[in-house]
């Protein structure tokens, strides 16, 4: 899985997150209830805090993805 955040879009980076981890499993690169990277681990390869991408763990659960 590729994600790329990026600075200078007006949507945050958790909102950029949830963008693509759920275009990826809409588009079968990720299986549905397939594993994700730890937060801390792609909060570290994307150099976002922890905090970051738990956010956006959260709410693409909440949305049933």
């Amino acid at each position: 899985m590729i994600v790329r955040i990026d600075p200078s879009s007006p949507s945050s980076p958790a909102e950029q997150l949830v963008a693509q981890i759920a275009a990826s499993i809409d588009s079968g690169e990720l299986s549905p209830g397939g594993r994700l990277p730890t937060i801390r681990s792609l909060a570290a390869d994307l150099g976002l805090a922890p905090g970051t991408v738990a956010k956006a763990y959260t709410e693409l659960e909440r949305a049933g993805w």
